[in-house]
């Protein structure tokens, strides 16, 4: 009697373990592509900020033209690691402007870089809001500006607008050709 029981109590004990290596082996390898998917939305982050970064200080260098519209087409990836993606400009008191992604299937495998605008002389202001976009003519088509776009898309933009000597407006957006 004592050498069955010790069979079974030893081959669910065996099956217990084939389960939780693979549970184990499972939860490793999420973790792992979990990462690697944050450092991909973080350089995206990054290429964006530059970008914004830039467009601002030529609008700002472009000092006696008012009313002038500068924009650049981004080169993004159309998805990262097979996922689509959202790009969000978000400003918050006490931690700045700042470019953040996420996947759109799983919003905790995110990342974000900071877009420093240190200006003198003219106020930036980033258009975050996601519900108050807008149109912006611009030479041979338009482009159709919010707070949020999502990845994936064709000429996805940064855009900046020096509104007058005191204002300069700037954001994310796509454009569309006439």
């Amino acid at each position: 009697m004592d050498v069955p029981i010790s069979h079974v109590i030893g081959t669910v004990a065996l099956i217990f373990l084939t389960f939780s290596a693979s549970f184990s082996f499972s939860m490793i390898a999420s973790q792992i592509e979990a990462n690697m998917l944050k450092q991909q939305l973080r350089e995206i982050g990054e290429y964006i900020s530059l970008n914004l970064i830039e467009v601002v200080t030529l609008i700002n260098l472009a000092q006696y033209l008012n009313n002038f519209t500068m924009f650049k087409v981004l080169k993004l990836p159309l998805d990262v690691g097979g996922k689509a993606y959202v790009i969000k400009l978000i400003n918050e008191t006490g931690r700045g402007h700042y470019v953040y992604l996420y996947l759109l299937t799983s919003q905790e495998v995110a990342a974000s870089s900071p877009v420093p605008l240190n200006t003198t002389g003219t106020q930036v202001m980033l258009v975050t809001d996601p519900d108050n976009g807008g149109t912006l003519l611009v030479r041979g088509g338009r482009v159709i500006y919010s707070g949020i776009v999502y990845g994936g898309r064709e000429n996805i933009v940064v855009w900046g607008w020096r509104k007058d000597n005191e204002t300069t407006l700037a954001g994310i957006g796509v454009w569309r050709g006439d």
